[in-house]
C-alpha cells in the first residue's frame, strides 16, 4: 500500500471519527437542554403543591398534618428537581468535555495528516520524514 493510499485512509478515518464525535456532542447538548427545560417547568409546577393557601380558616390537628404532608411532598419534589437534575446535567457535561477532548486529539491528528500530505507532495527526498510522520499518526489514531 502506498503512502498516498494510507493517507487517504487516515483522512477518511479522521473525518468519520470527527463526524461521529460531533453527532454525539450534539445529541448530548440537546439532552442537556431538554433536562434544563424540564427542570425549569417542574420547578414552576411544584409551586401548585402549596396551593391553595389554607390561611386561618383551617385550624387544628388535621390542618397541621395536611400542611406537614404538603410541605414534605414539596421538599421531596424540590430535592429531586434540583439535586437529581443537576447530577444528570453534570454527568452529561462531563461526557461532552471528554468528547471535546477527543475532538482536540483528532484535530491534532488532522494536522499531522496535513503535514504528511505536504511531505508526500515534496517527493522522494522527503520519503523518510513522511514515514516517520505517518508512523506517529498511526500511533495516535490506532
Amino acid at each position: 500500500m502506498s503512502y498516498s493510499d494510507m493517507l487517504d485512509r487516515i483522512h477518511a478515518a479522521i473525518s468519520s471519527q470527527s463526524a461521529d464525535l460531533e453527532e454525539k456532542i450534539s445529541r448530548l447538548k440537546r439532552a442537556k437542554s431538554k433536562i434544563e427545560t424540564e427542570q425549569n417547568t417542574s420547578l414552576e409546577e411544584i409551586k401548585q403543591i402549596k396551593k391553595p393557601d389554607l390561611g386561618a380558616s383551617w385550624k387544628g390537628n388535621r390542618s397541621e398534618k395536611f400542611n406537614e404532608a404538603r410541605d414534605d411532598a414539596y421538599n421531596e419534589m424540590e430535592n429531586i428537581i434540583t439535586d437529581d437534575y443537576e447530577g444528570y446535567k453534570a454527568r452529561i457535561q462531563s461526557k461532552i468535555v471528554m468528547l471535546e477532548i477527543e475532538q482536540g486529539a483528532l484535530s491534532a491528528a488532522r494536522g499531522l495528516a496535513h503535514t504528511a500530505d505536504q511531505l508526500l507532495s515534496k517527493g522522494e527526498e522527503a520519503l523518510e520524514e513522511l514515514g516517520s510522520t505517518i508512523s506517529d499518526l498511526k500511533r495516535r489514531l490506532f
